[in-house]
Order: structure tokens, then sequence, then C-alpha cells
């Protein structure tokens, strides 16, 4: 914090009534962030609509992550690309052992109730 804002500060905390109407008066000194601004939420989610994304949250083991991490570093990819990719290549074991999955909604919501 520079000594301007840290007055400012100070000031705040102690100043009596006369002293807090001259210090109304100067406008607080705000630093500017450097580089990009990073963008809304509901700029990247239309970004992840028009490239048929979804984000979704997960809890994963550490180690798992550390390796997913690596593996991303070496081969030069997104965590997401790889993480993905390990997503692919479980659906297809899944559907070769199992069939091909497929969304039936009605399915679903007669099992619901």
């Amino acid at each position: 914090m520079d000594d301007q804002r840290l007055d400012a500060l100070i000031n705040g905390l102690t100043a009596t009534e006369a002293n807090t109407n001259e210090s109304r008066t100067q406008t607080p000194v705000t630093p500017k962030r450097k580089g990009k601004a990073a963008p809304s939420r509901a700029k990247q989610k239309m970004q992840e609509e028009g490239r048929n994304e979804i984000r979704f949250c997960t809890i994963v083991d550490s180690d798992v992550i550390k390796k997913i991490r690596i593996i991303a570093t070496r081969e030069g990819l997104q965590i997401k690309n790889v993480v993905e990719a390990a997503l692919e290549k479980a659906i297809c074991i899944y559907e070769h052992k199992y069939g091909v999955i497929e969304e039936d909604p009605k399915k679903n919501l007669k099992k619901l109730f």
C-alpha cells in the first residue's frame, strides 16, 4: 500500500469531524490493473456455448491431478484437453463393453417417478 493510501486510511480511522470534511474532497487513488482484464462469466459462458463446451467442477485425488498437470506440461497441452481425452477413452471402453450410450430422457423420467 502506498503512503498516500495509508495516510487516507489512518486519517479515516482517527479523523475528527473538522478534518473529515477536508479529506472528503480528495479523490482516492486506485492502482491500475496490469495486463488484460479477466472476461466476465457471461462472456466465458457464451464462448463455451460457441465451442460446445460445458464448465463443470469435480473433486479429484491430489496425486491424480498432479500427474495430469505433468502430462499436460510434457505434451504441451492444456489440462482440460488431457482430462477430456481421458474421459473420452473411458467412455469408449465403457461403450465397447456395454454398448453405445444413448440419452433417453423419457426412460430416465420413468425411473425417477
